[in-house]
């Protein structure tokens, strides 16, 4: 069957094929193809057009769209409907249809979601359709009927032996290139999926389950066909938990040895999981960044998010990294349903008390699935009514609703004076140049691809970039009780 894959445009920033969110996208594609499906990939991010004609020029017999947390569902609305009107079968995947599988008008904009797995779930679907056969008998789909939809048995996650590595020839590399840590062609790879723990707010548990690895054989075949054919320096890898064995790190020393040193790597994990052992084999096997999300320093909340850590390991992690070269970077939620004014002064205290190249402040938004979100939901506080309610999760710079018991202009000068800390940051990195410099580098290179998208989108855009701007000097200058009551300081000053 002819197939296309689409990726929406981003609800608030711009996002392309190689974000973290659209690995699975990416894998299905591989996999449809090597089963004999004709595969077009459309990345509306990046393409926001209409998607290549297949050779012969016929229309798409099914499109499948993977609308992530950050995806614009209102894009997908309008690409399904334009699809259905011209007989196209169209499937919701990813974790915005898997979460919003029980809200009602769901089912009003697609033929089919897929509540889980992807690759054989789709191939089985693709080869009902085209045989004519009975859709209810395929394992691992919700199917839109008059009044409702019907759910097929759930599908187990297969094992990523049973899959292929990412067949990068199905879409334009250079396009979808990143700048960051003075990488020039920075791509989002993945060597696992999916995390063992299960934090309060993330939905990750429910949306891909376990962590689940990829071969390292497959991790480095790509990495080789990526730098050998588009000059690939950067790797940042989307896993939801990143974490190597000895063997993995030597294989991705080895790959880096034979492309002469020409990319460099980080990713997302947890700060007490390593030892300076392990550290000092990442660094020599090119890991230059580390993001730790910590979230809250407050005891209190890590045990009620059940994200608990010794904040110790945490400073002893941060001090070898930055000993060994590799630049770290503290992610913090502002705002988690019940949160104190006295839990958030212990995240501040927590926060300035570690040599982090850069401090990620967010606010919290509710996300279906989570533990907190069943517990607002059984408390009668909050609830999803629409599927189109989703577009708002992705804006974690702004605050769309209060949980917690602390005054939004606390929050909103807590966060910008972390923005202001991160951009001026003068604590050198290894890639070279200042932490705070590498930021607002990266701010500027945000805002030349946002020039991408369709004038109101850039306009929109970049009008966001200009009032958190705007924020970052706005709030603690007008609120001095709020920088003294939470004890901020420049923490620059000691550099």
């Amino acid at each position: 069957m002819n197939v296309l894959m689409i990726q929406p445009r981003g609800s608030f920033m711009l996002r392309g094929i190689t974000h973290p969110v659209c690995r699975d996208l990416m894998m299905s594609a591989t996999f449809l193809k090597q089963r004999g499906h004709r595969v077009r990939v459309w990345d509306r991010c990046i393409e926001p057009g209409e998607p290549e004609a297949f050779a012969d020029g016929k229309r798409a017999d099914a499109a499948v769209l993977f609308i992530s947390q950050s995806s614009s569902v209102k894009d997908a609305i309008a690409v399904s409907d334009k699809l259905r009107k011209e007989g196209t079968a169209t499937v919701w995947a990813d974790m915005v249809a898997l979460l919003g599988v029980d809200l009602a008008d769901t089912h009003r904009y697609c033929d089919y979601l897929m509540t889980g797995e992807y690759c054989f779930t789709a191939d089985e679907l693709l080869r009902a359709l085209e045989a004519g056969t009975d859709v209810r008998k395929v394992a691992g789909l919700a199917i839109s009927e008059i009044g409702g939809f019907y759910k097929t048995p759930k599908r187990p996650l297969p094992p990523f032996e049973a899959l292929y590595p990412i067949d990068w020839s199905l879409i334009d590399v250079k396009k979808c290139f990143r700048r960051f840590m003075n990488c020039e062609r920075m791509l989002y790879l993945n060597a696992s999926v999916g995390c063992p723990y299960a934090c309060g707010f993330c939905s990750t548990p429910a949306c891909y389950g376990a962590r689940r690895k990829r071969p390292i054989e497959h991790v480095v075949r790509e990495i080789d066909y990526l730098v050998k054919e588009h000059g690939l320096d950067g790797i940042n890898f989307s896993d939801e938990l990143l974490l190597f064995t000895d063997g993995e790190l030597e294989a991705l020393k080895a790959c880096r040895a034979r492309n002469g040193g020409s990319f460099v790597w980080g990713g997302e994990t947890r700060a007490q999981l390593f030892t300076k052992d392990t550290l000092t084999k990442m660094a020599d096997a090119g890991c230059r960044w580390l993001l730790f999300g910590l979230e809250t320093g407050a005891a209190s909340m890590r045990d009620k998010l059940d994200k608990r850590y010794d904040p110790e390991k945490v400073k002893q992690a941060v001090d070898w990294c930055t000993e060994l070269g590799i630049s770290t970077f503290g992610s913090f939620i502002l705002g988690f349903p019940g949160e104190t004014e006295q839990e958030l002064r212990q995240t501040v205290e927590f926060a300035l008390s570690l040599d982090l190249d850069a401090f990620l402040c967010n606010y919290f938004v509710m996300i279906a699935e989570t533990p907190l979100y069943r517990e607002a939901v059984a408390n009668g506080t909050f609830r999803f009514q629409s599927i189109l309610e989703y577009d708002t999760l992705v804006n974690t710079d702004r605050l769309d609703g209060n949980f917690s018991r602390i005054p939004y202009e606390d929050m909103a000068t807590v966060k910008a004076y972390f923005d202001f800390l991160t951009i001026t940051r003068k604590k050198r990195t290894a890639q070279g140049g200042a932490a705070g410099a590498q930021f607002a580098k990266k701010v500027l290179n945000a805002a030349a691809e946002y020039l991408r998208s369709t004038p109101k989108e850039a306009a929109l855009s970049l009008l966001s970039i200009f009032r958190r701007g705007v924020c970052v000097a706005y709030y603690p200058v007008t609120h001095p009780a709020t920088v003294k009551k939470y004890g901020l300081h420049n923490i620059n000053r000691n550099k």
